[in-house]
């Protein structure tokens, strides 16, 4: 079936991969091509440096080495993509946002196309809806790209009401609302305005227009699972609901317990903690156990009781090859 960038209802924050570098970590762009390579059958747009994709915790050089990944045809053209600008202050996505400009102006034109930046709100619990919307325009004054408002309060610890959501839009260059929130509260007041996606997992199907709430999703599983998100899409597009919401439900579960194991864990993110495990498993195929365990940002690697339980959950899903994408 063939979908146009623009209608495509599938965003994925693309993992970050990692090797070892003496006694550094340092991102490892041919693990990342490999990834990349794997999941593009089913997902044509990408978050770089998004929380999945470690965007908190990284620095600046290593957020520039993934936007100077765009550059590769053999990953990215015919893609679109966000660049994560996830600072906890005003003045530091602004910094890093011109960064993030001044070198996409100094590559030659990008494979994929350049969809602007995902900015949060600060990170204050204090901060008010008037700070917020300062925030904002801030950066809206002191860059060029369009901007994709990110409600993430698990690590903002503030919230946008509806009202100043519906103020930000009133600005052309603020193209998309990603709620990862799960509590809806934006799109539950009837938010009409730019693209509405949701980032919090679970109940696919039914948070979908037009009975749901929401024109999109932008998903961590999409490293893991892009092949049944996409499967849901198609059957939605096919008019076979049922078929699409009875994948739905299993890929809920699969999902819930898989997160639900990686956040005992006591480093890293646990949706790129989950998203890794699965992704190794794809990658190595039955030989998984005999593979280097997937490395963090913090130079930790991913204990084996974790590779265990992502491989008796994905045992629901079709069997993993002999050889894996990598071989």
């Amino acid at each position: 079936m063939s979908i146009s960038p623009q209608d495509d209802r599938l965003w994925v924050p693309l993992l970050t991969h990692y090797r070892r570098q003496g006694q550094a970590v340092e991102i490892d762009p041919d693990r990342i091509a490999a990834h990349v390579s794997f999941i593009r059958p089913w997902v044509r747009q990408f978050l770089l440096a998004g929380s999945t994709g470690d965007g908190w915790e990284m620095s600046l050089e290593q957020l520039l080495v993934l936007v100077r990944l765009t550059a590769r045809p053999d990953l990215f053209q015919g893609t679109r993509f966000l660049v994560g600008a996830l600072r906890p202050t005003t003045e530091g996505v602004i910094e890093w946002a011109r960064a993030v400009e001044s070198t996409l102006g100094d590559m030659k034109t990008p494979a994929g196309e350049y969809c602007g930046f995902a900015v949060c709100p600060p990170v204050d619990a204090n901060a008010s809806q008037s700070d917020i919307v300062r925030h904002y325009e801030r950066v809206l004054a002191e860059t060029r790209s369009e901007i994709a408002v990110y409600q993430l309060p698990q690590v903002t610890h503030c919230s946008i009401e509806p009202e100043t959501m519906r103020t930000l839009a009133a600005n052309p260059r603020i193209t998309m609302f990603k709620d990862t929130s799960g509590k809806d509260v934006v799109a539950l007041s009837g938010f009409t305005g730019p693209r509405l996606v949701r980032g919090a997992e679970g109940d696919y199907v039914d948070m979908l227009q037009p009975t749901g709430l929401y024109q999109g999703w932008l998903l961590s599983t999409g490293n893991a699972f892009g092949s049944q998100l996409r499967r849901m899409l198609d059957l939605l597009e096919a008019g076979r609901r049922e078929e699409a919401q009875a994948v739905s439900r299993v890929l809920t579960v699969v999902v819930n317990e898989m997160f639900a194991a990686a956040a005992k864990l006591p480093f890293g993110n646990p949706f790129s903690n989950a998203n890794r495990a699965v992704d190794h498993l794809w990658a190595y195929g039955s030989g998984w156990e005999k593979a280097p365990a997937p490395l963090t940002i913090s130079g930790n690697e991913l204990p084996r009781e974790l590779l265990e339980t992502a491989s008796d959950l994905i045992g629901r899903f079709p069997a993993l090859s002999d050889r894996g994408y990598i071989g």
